[in-house]
């Protein structure tokens, strides 16, 4: 059986920890807490997550020789297939979003002024998209016709970039395991194409003709 897909939580507040936790766990991720920026730099040494949430303030945070721009910047250079949401009271102000976005230029926000149910739903909603015949579900993908499934992350991230317009960057491993989705989609009969854009950048389509199930033939 395949490992779930995992998520990165730095967060230093005990209480909203736990409920970001939970909401990992409702949608079949594998949480990975860290209270602090050393905490979860040491976790993307070891693991390449799906999803991370971040908040901004460290005020409750052990001593730490990193700060969370420094888990922006390792998630922008080494986690290509993970989505970053900065959860934090500061997410609406304009300055702080831009000195994010110059970091991770695709990290999304949500405001903790929101309350957690505006993380939760962003979360449930992520973890549950669909991209031609394909769906996120169970935190694997799923060919919705024929009910099998992909169980690897890379289909995933591959899912949920196609869904949100963002391309997905993956290493020399992680390009296998797209190679394998390739097939994958073949044997079930979808028409989702893996396209290669260059300097190891991927992303999903569906041909304009693709009016049925049958396979276009992608080389």
């Amino acid at each position: 059986m395949k490992a779930p897909c995992e998520a990165l939580i730095l967060e230093d507040d005990p209480e909203q920890m736990a409920a970001v936790v939970q909401a990992m766990r409702d949608v079949h991720l594998e949480p990975l807490p860290t209270n602090s920026p050393d905490r979860a730099l040491n976790k993307l040494r070891y693991y390449q997550p799906v999803l991370a949430v971040l908040d901004l303030d460290m005020s409750m945070a052990p001593t730490s020789q990193h700060d969370v721009a420094d888990v922006l910047q390792a998630l922008y250079e080494r986690c290509g297939g993970c989505f970053v949401i900065v959860y934090s009271v500061r997410a609406d102000e304009i300055e702080e979003r831009k000195r994010i976005e110059r970091i991770h230029p695709m990290a999304m926000f949500v405001s903790k002024l929101d309350g957690q149910a505006a993380l939760i739903e962003r979360i449930r909603r992520m973890m549950g998209v669909h991209f031609g015949d394909l769906l996120v579900r169970r935190g694997v993908t799923f060919h919705e016709p024929s009910g099998e499934t992909f169980g690897h992350r890379v289909a995933v991230s591959l899912v949920l970039g196609a869904a949100l317009g963002q391309e997905i960057v993956l290493d020399d491993t992680e390009a296998k395991a797209a190679r394998r989705m390739r097939t994958w989609l073949r044997q079930v009969g979808s028409p989702v194409e893996i396209v290669d854009l260059g300097h190891r950048s991927y992303t999903l389509e569906v041909p304009q003709q693709a009016g049925s199930p049958a396979l276009s033939g992608e080389a």
